[in-house]
């Protein structure tokens, strides 16, 4: 018979606790088990000062307390019913023996113990994602140094569009991320909240001193509610959220670098390439293809978290406490790696400014420019100007011109077509179309490597920032 219930009168179902108890106990020896042991200390000092235990026996229970390691204990159905909580307290029943105090574990639950951990897990874990995240913005701040007048085509639905630099396509990304990381700021502020003291759902019945607890656990606040404090997993979802939707970035960052290697903007070394089986001629870019490929798990991971809670009563769940959080490492993990191997490819990169700047001259990227001249200095209606310089391209195109050969002749031609008389000197047409004038826009964000210069200075000092911010969080 069964000894920790007399509900129930025999151990678990042979294969139950084989392929679902046994594996979510091991699951939490060796990722959790360190928490509850934290938590079983701090609890032990409470019932010493509510009175229930004495100091003898408190240093008795933590002393055994601290011998635990993963190689000790065990799931064993008949003995613990394969839960690590049953497990912990079984074995200092074995230590202590007759000396262990009758009052020791009254008045506490599963419930909030087990939330504590999963939240005091999701912190630390968050933390190590968060020191990913800032070493990718780094890197690519560096990157971006030594690329802010590479002049390279920048596209729109999939065509030449117009001219900007590695550096400011890699500051966009920089922008995101670090939105992210303040994304990440608040999930971590919000998750830093102790649930323990809430018991089952309701709270508990001696005087827990909650407020201490949680800062002796590093919170910065007991969570207000008890329910909340069991029920809500509002923190995994929104982590894991932030996860997901970081995938889709970095999946439309790696989408981009591809273009580039297809292109022969950029190369990566023989280290991070590879070949094909059949094709000797070929080079090709598994770590981008991996890099896209993990962002689908992230996104699924997060799929099962929402599913493991959608329609279910908010309360404690096995469905939402254990297999609701049952990949969130494995998430994390992906997570990490995938960073991890976009910072390698961003730091690897070797631009080819020949072919960027070849790429640049024989595409007429200088067309908005003239539209906006004609409008400006001509008196031409902006739609009419659009027609005129989208037939003055269409016509060089046909004739095998490039835009440093487009000359005063054509426009004028089509300009008159038009029913406008239009001369623009050579060189200006020239100027006009060239590389350096399609670069430095007049806003705010633009392209201009004087504004890029600015703004990497000032991400620079907000991540630097966060840095702070997040160095002391880890202390």
């Amino acid at each position: 018979m069964i000894h920790l219930t007399g509900r129930i009168t025999q151990e678990p179902n042979d294969f139950v606790n084989t392929y679902i108890l046994e594996p979510h106990f091991n699951y939490e020896v060796e990722n959790l088990m360190n928490y509850y042991i934290k938590m079983e200390l701090v609890m032990n000092r409470e019932y010493e000062r509510l009175g229930l235990i004495n100091t003898e026996e408190r240093t008795k229970i933590d002393q055994a307390l601290t011998t635990l390691d993963s190689s000790i204990i065990k799931a064993n159905p008949l003995e613990n019913m394969s839960d690590i909580s049953f497990a912990i307290e079984k074995y200092v029943e074995k230590i202590l023996g007759d000396e262990l105090p009758v009052k020791w574990h009254s008045d506490r639950s599963r419930n909030d113990i087990q939330s504590c951990a999963q939240i005091m897990l999701l912190r630390d874990q968050l933390l190590n994602l968060e020191s990913q995240v800032s070493e990718l913005i780094k890197s690519l701040i560096d990157k971006s140094c030594d690329s802010v007048n590479m002049p390279i085509p920048g596209r729109t639905h999939f065509q030449p569009a117009q001219i900007i630099t590695p550096a400011f396509y890699f500051l966009s990304i920089v922008e995101e991320l670090t939105h992210i990381r303040n994304l990440l700021s608040n999930s971590y502020d919000y998750i830093n909240q102790c649930p323990l003291g809430s018991g089952a759902m309701a709270g508990l019945e001696y005087e827990w001193d909650r407020k201490w607890i949680a800062n002796e656990l590093g919170f910065i606040k007991p969570k207000n509610t008890a329910l909340s404090s069991i029920a809500s997993k509002q923190g995994h979802l929104e982590i894991a959220a932030i996860q997901a939707n970081l995938g889709v970035l970095i999946s439309r960052f790696a989408t981009d670098l591809i273009d580039w290697l297809i292109n022969s903007y950029i190369d990566l070394p023989d280290e991070l390439s590879g070949i094909s089986s059949a094709m000797p001629q070929k080079k090709n870019y598994p770590i981008l293809e991996r890099i896209r490929g993990q962002n689908s798990h992230m996104i699924s991971f997060y799929n099962g978290l929402t599913l493991s809670q959608k329609n279910t009563p908010f309360t404690n769940l096995i469905e939402t406490s254990k297999e609701g959080s049952k990949y969130i490492l494995e998430l994390f993990k992906t997570t990490n790696v995938n960073l991890s191997l976009l910072k390698i490819v961003i730091e690897n990169i070797d631009f080819n400014e020949d072919k960027m700047l070849e790429d640049c001259s024989n595409e007429f990227f200088g067309g908005f420019t003239l539209a906006n001249y004609l409008s400006k200095e001509c008196g031409i209606p902006n739609r009419k100007a659009q027609s005129i310089v989208g037939e003055v391209i269409r016509t060089a195109i046909e004739n095998n011109l490039t835009p440093m050969n487009l000359n005063s002749k054509i426009i004028q031609e089509v300009s008159d077509k038009h029913g406008f008389s239009v001369y623009i000197e050579d060189h200006l047409i020239q100027n006009l179309f060239s590389t350096k004038q399609n670069l430095n826009k007049q806003t705010l964000g633009s392209t201009s490597p004087c504004s890029v210069k600015s703004m990497l200075r000032d991400y620079k000092i907000i991540n630097e920032e966060f840095d702070e911010v997040w160095g002391s969080r880890n202390n």
